[in-house]
């Protein structure tokens, strides 16, 4: 190697391992350098890298701290040095195993003065098992530098890099930017955006969990920064083709949604312009160097690329999961610490005396003489105290305030200590809650990415005769294109047609001659790019809906948020949220809920899962307000008449069948009141000719609801509008004007066939 290109690399080593000492995760393990030392090995690039990691460490650990890793460095060179002419240091799991049992011993000799506990042998084991993946994944990385040939990056190569860019990353997250913005987090939303523009989603989702991941452990705050991140990542991904500025808008709308996962003292304005300016970054960068990055993120698309994609997606998805298993593991271990009891309600009274009484000549006969009598009466004193949550001078015995020289004093020093204890109580309660609540989040989120790989292990069975008869019938009409007949898992049938004249397969009643052929109704899906044609199987039922509302008396804002949608697998979602009270906070917080359910559903997710994750972010949102929302959920399947009501706090719901009318009561309560409440499920047979009502809680009392079960059952029309408007006005009548009052009425029919 040249001398000038030598003195680069050697440079590279010191710069970039100096920079990696600032990396800590989870504020105390910086083993990042230590990791960086194992992989330059034994030649110069090691010297110098071993130089970085001992100057940085005393710089920002100082040297009680940096003592130990340096120490380690030396040994993991040690090593290097020793055996780096051998084939057992080539192999890849060698400096790995190495580098982490070096640090395991030199941190098992640092830490045993101090002590074990469970929560310090769990961190001790983790850094232990990350430093051997960090050398592995830099390991991985580096390789990039002595590639001969300029072709696409391998999964383990990208792997690395995103690694070794994150922890980068999580050293310049220190470096603030007028004190308000970070250098690490502006250049991590340049980063992701990048990638996610020439990677495709894949490796947007990637480096936004990476970005993400890295921010969280770097500040040591809840893991908000993940989601921050990968999702924004994975949308901005999902538009790789539409240019580089709806690339950015889509990336800076999405973390904008984003924000409102976040805690209000979290310094929002801050991280939107952290988003603002990292796009701005990403629009400003230079082509040639973002034309770079694709051509070794992207491979060349082949026949198989197709299937190929969709098992790399899996299995990314699959690890991505297992990755927020193991964070919620070990948020889980950290977020239980061995905290000092502060349980103890005798504390307030020897705080209080600590205060007052060292002053008091009385002193020593109260607490020394008459030791036993003292504690007596404040243990009396104690449970009213507790009960009234202040104390007053009738709690304490006339022996007891009669001799106090200082009673006034005391008892206010008392009172102090007692509202403190109860403070103590109250957010350690709420510090728990939050903690479970976003674990809870981060063990759905793996739910999610498990579910959405195995959709892509899943390829929907090809329906030959059909495929068949569809080529024939293009054949015969002249029409060049490509045709594919699948089923999805129901069994429909799901048609996609490609080229520039498939449009004449839905014109002039063709499409019910292809109904016809094909032996299944069908109807066209409207939401397909030009030149595509998507025919799906027709539902036998159709829903018609009507729908009634009212604001509270002296109100003009409905805290009632009604809508309904058909979700990516066909089934109708008829959703009813009705925020605490009335008037414009209210409505906030049903339309939140709305707007995060009828997101989810939309993606995919199963209803528990999205009701849960919603009820786990309301919780958090509400924490400073105490604002909750009842949501409503009927989902129907317009195929098999199989449909489902999921209910958390809401008001009844309303079926008229042939057999009568039936009224379904949820014993859950609302979302929002508390994390990790579970929806009450009501599952449904309906057929043609059946009604289904949904109310408001301000509608009808559950206890006096006659009146609608009579009037649903004694009309006699057809039109679901009207209906809910004669439950409006005689709720009105019967139950006043105190709250907002929604009526949602459904009623099935048969689908009328179409003609041409």
């Amino acid at each position: 190697m040249p001398l000038k290109a030598r003195l680069g690399e050697c440079a590279i080593a010191f710069l970039l391992t100096a920079t990696l000492t600032g990396a800590e995760f989870l504020e105390g393990h910086a083993f990042f350098a230590l990791a960086l030392v194992a992989v330059w090995g034994p030649g110069w690039e090691g010297v110098c890298a071993l130089l970085g990691a001992s100057l940085g460490y005393l710089c920002f650990l100082g040297f009680v701290g940096g003592l130990r890793y340096i120490a380690a460095s030396m040994m993991v060179y040690a090593v290097a040095l020793a055996m780096g002419e051998f084939r057992l240091y080539r192999k890849s799991w060698f400096m790995p195993l190495m580098a982490a049992l070096l640090n395991g011993a030199v941190g098992f000799v640092y830490q045993s003065p101090i002590g074990w506990d469970r929560a310090t042998a769990a961190s001790y084991l983790a850094e232990l098992a990350l430093t051997a993946v960090v050398v592995y994944c830099y390991r991985q990385a580096m390789t990039v530098r002595t590639q001969s040939h300029s072709g696409p990056w391998t999964p383990a190569q990208t792997a690395g890099v995103l690694v070794l860019g994150g922890t980068v990353m999580m050293t310049l997250a220190r470096v603030m930017l007028g004190g308000v913005v970070s250098l690490g987090r502006v250049l991590c939303v340049l980063a992701v955006m990048t990638a996610a523009w020439k990677g495709g989603v894949g490796v947007g989702a990637a480096a936004g969990v990476v970005a993400g991941v890295a921010m969280d452990a770097a500040q040591g705050t809840l893991p908000y920064g993940t989601l921050l991140y990968a999702l924004p990542g994975l949308l901005a991904g999902a538009c790789w083709e539409r240019g580089r500025l709806v690339c950015a808008l889509v990336y800076v709308l999405t973390g904008g949604v984003s924000l409102v996962w976040m805690e209000p003292g979290d310094n929002l304005q801050a991280v939107g312009l952290e988003i603002v300016l990292g796009a701005v970054l990403f629009l400003l960068q230079p082509e040639a160097l973002v034309n770079r990055l694709g051509a070794v993120l992207r491979r060349e698309e082949g026949e198989d690329m197709g299937q190929l994609g969709r098992e790399l997606a899996a299995q990314q998805l699959r690890r991505t999961a297992t990755a927020f298993r193991a964070v919620t593991g070990g948020l889980r271990e950290a977020f239980t610490p061995v905290v000092p009891n502060d349980q103890d309600t005798s504390r307030v009274f020897d705080r209080a005396a600590e205060e007052v009484c060292v002053r008091c000549r009385q002193r020593e006969r109260c607490w020394q003489q008459e030791y036993q009598a003292t504690r007596t009466a404040l243990s009396d004193a104690m449970t009213p105290m507790l009960e009234r949550g202040e104390g007053i001078r009738e709690d304490f015995p006339l022996h007891f305030s009669g001799r106090c020289t200082q009673f006034d004093a005391f008892l206010g020093a008392a009172n102090r200590e007692l509202r403190s204890l109860l403070a103590r109580r109250r957010y350690d309660s709420r510090v728990r809650e939050s903690r479970a609540a976003v674990c809870a989040q981060y063990g759905q989120l793996a739910q999610v990415l498990d579910r959405a790989a195995g959709r892509l292990d899943q390829h929907p069975p090809v329906d030959a005769r059909r495929q068949r008869l569809m080529a024939q019938r293009m054949k015969a009409l002249g029409i060049r294109g490509k045709c594919s007949v699948t089923q999805d898992p129901n069994g429909h049938v799901h048609i996609q047609l490609e080229g520039p004249e498939v449009d004449r397969l839905v014109q002039g009643g063709e499409l019910a001659k292809l109904s016809t052929l094909l032996g299944c109704p069908l109807r066209q899906d409207t939401a397909t790019p030009r030149g595509q044609v998507v025919l799906v199987q027709q539902e036998p039922l159709v829903a018609v809906a009507g729908l009634a509302a009212a604001d509270r008396k002296g109100q003009s804002v409905s805290g009632d948020c009604g809508a309904w949608f058909k979700d990516e697998a066909g089934r109708l979602n008829f959703l009813l949220c009705d925020g605490m009270g009335s008037g414009p906070a209210a409505r906030e917080d049903s339309n939140c809920a709305l707007g995060l359910l009828e997101k989810f559903l939309r993606a995919g997710l199963e209803v528990e899962a999205a009701l849960a994750t919603v009820g786990e972010a309301l919780a958090l949102r509400g924490e400073d307000q105490g604002g909750f929302t009842t949501v409503d959920l009927f989902q129907l399947d317009l195929f098999s008449g199989r449909s489902a009501v999921y209910k958390l706090g809401a008001a009844p719901t309303y079926f008229r069948k042939p057999g009568g009318v039936e009224r379904v009561v949820g014993r859950s309560m609302p979302a929002g009141v508390a994390p990790g409440m579970k929806a009450d499920s009501f599952p449904q047979q309906l057929g043609a000719g059946d009604w289904v009502v949904l109310v408001s809680d301000g509608v009808v009392s559950p206890r006096e609801d006659g009146w609608l079960r009579r009037l649903l059952a004694d009309y006699e029309g057809t039109s679901p509008q009207e209906l809910a408007a004669r439950i409006l006005q005689e709720s009105g009548q019967r139950e006043g004007e105190e709250d907002d009052r929604t009526v949602m009425v459904i009623r099935l029919e048969v689908r009328p066939r179409e003609e041409g």
